[in-house]
């Protein structure tokens, strides 16, 4: 099948299915600070193209189901059910497909197999922000990215250009409550991902999972359209949502222990 028209096929097959934005990553080219073993080609020997989508989410992302013990993002099952969906439309296309692994290869340090959010980076969706979050211009950081490896050869769109969010913006620097975020250096090198990650785990302990996640640079970044909430169903806790007073307190604790 020609590569352009199979590329359409593959834009409007996402978008019918609720993406706003798609693009396309060839993965012998770029991906320079993939982490070593988490590289497209680790994960699919023969991928000739990554493939990435991404759907509008707004504040639901934080909205999830609790099955059999487990705490499962709504927007995380729509995407991995699209994610299905696209590689079903491409082997009967003839083509191999296949998702990235949803099992961390490093739990303690919260690494992936591979990262969303290089390919979404690579694939012209957004760019790095401060705290190494994907910015689109359309909505910010409120996005849901989904990737899809195939050894279809697409046309990549190359990483977005003129487009410099954080250039001026300094409101995820002085939200953080950790100090993780810098601003000497560009996106995202700026950003110390361990000290995020250990607040997120103390967190999560101290308030016995009621706060799993902090949510601070995610919720307060003024880039983009912001969108409604629409679900009405359970939600994770953030920082945020705790009272002032034992958010306080919690931050003292941290910042003292």
């Amino acid at each position: 099948m020609e590569e352009g028209r199979l590329k359409k096929e593959v834009n409007d097959f996402l978008k019918n299915l609720g993406a706003f934005k798609v693009g396309v990553a060839d993965p012998r080219m770029g991906f320079k600070h993939a982490l070593e073993g988490c590289h497209p080609l680790d994960v699919m020997n023969g991928c000739r193209s990554v493939i990435v989508y991404a759907f509008k989410i707004g504040l639901d992302y934080y909205r999830d189901l609790c099955y059999e013990h487990q705490n499962i993002r709504l927007g995380h099952l729509y995407r991995d059910w699209t994610g299905l969906q696209l590689i079903t439309f491409l082997r009967k296309r003839g083509y191999d497909a296949t998702v990235v692994p949803r099992e961390m290869i490093d739990e303690k340090n919260r690494i992936a197999p591979m990262s969303f959010k290089l390919a979404a980076y690579e694939a012209g969706i957004g760019v790095f922000g401060r705290p190494s979050i994907i910015i689109t211009p359309e909505f910010g950081p409120r996005v849901n990215l989904g990737v899809v490896l195939t050894d279809a050869v697409l046309k990549p769109d190359g990483v977005a250009e003129d487009f410099s969010p954080c250039e001026n913006c300094n409101s995820c620097l002085e939200a953080c409550p950790v100090s993780a975020i810098g601003s000497q250096m560009p996106p995202p090198t700026g950003f110390y991902r361990k000290k995020c990650v250990d607040f997120v785990d103390w967190l999560k302990e101290k308030t016995n999972e009621q706060a799993k996640l902090c949510g601070r640079c995610f919720n307060i970044c003024p880039a983009g359209r912001p969108i409604k909430e629409t679900l009405r169903i359970k939600k994770w806790k953030t920082l945020d949502d705790l009272k002032v007073e034992v958010r306080k307190k919690l931050l003292n604790e941290f910042m003292t222990s």
